[in-house]
């Protein structure tokens, strides 16, 4: 059942992005740019060394809760809050780099979209417990 309520959670959140996205083009006359899915779509170098300083952050990150959680050391919230820090990080590098420095700055708006919709899906997942985790 667990399984089942993430993948629910994640079509919905999925599907309201992409419907805020349609809608922030259509408001605001944002070009849709093509981007290959799983790819590194940097900016400019600055932004392609700030990106992999991150990544190698995350690197980190992740070893050492991976070690928390097999020494019992650490909860779900806690783990979420990271990864979730660490993702906001990102979203927001992104979107000061297109704002700043692109020919379509407008493309942050979307960035902060998806970044605004993450946040709000995570609060609302945790605070409704709709994972029916025991958190304490």
């Amino acid at each position: 059942m667990f399984w089942l309520n993430i993948f629910f959670i994640l079509l919905i959140m999925f599907s309201v992005m992409y419907l805020v996205k349609l809608l922030l083009r259509k408001l605001f006359n944002i070009e849709k740019t093509k981007r290959k899915f799983f790819s590194y779509n940097h900016i400019n170098r600055w932004h392609a060394r700030i990106d992999w300083s991150l990544r190698l952050v995350t690197l980190v990150v992740n070893f050492i809760i991976i070690y928390l959680i097999f020494n019992d050391r650490i909860s779900i919230m806690s783990i979420t809050l990271v990864l979730a820090l660490i993702a906001l990080s990102d979203f927001l590098v992104r979107a000061f780099f297109e704002w700043k420095y692109t020919k379509n700055p407008k493309q942050a708006i979307l960035t902060i979209s998806d970044m605004v919709i993450l946040v709000v899906s995570i609060v609302v997942v945790f605070r409704m417990n709709m994972l029916n985790l025991n958190v304490n």
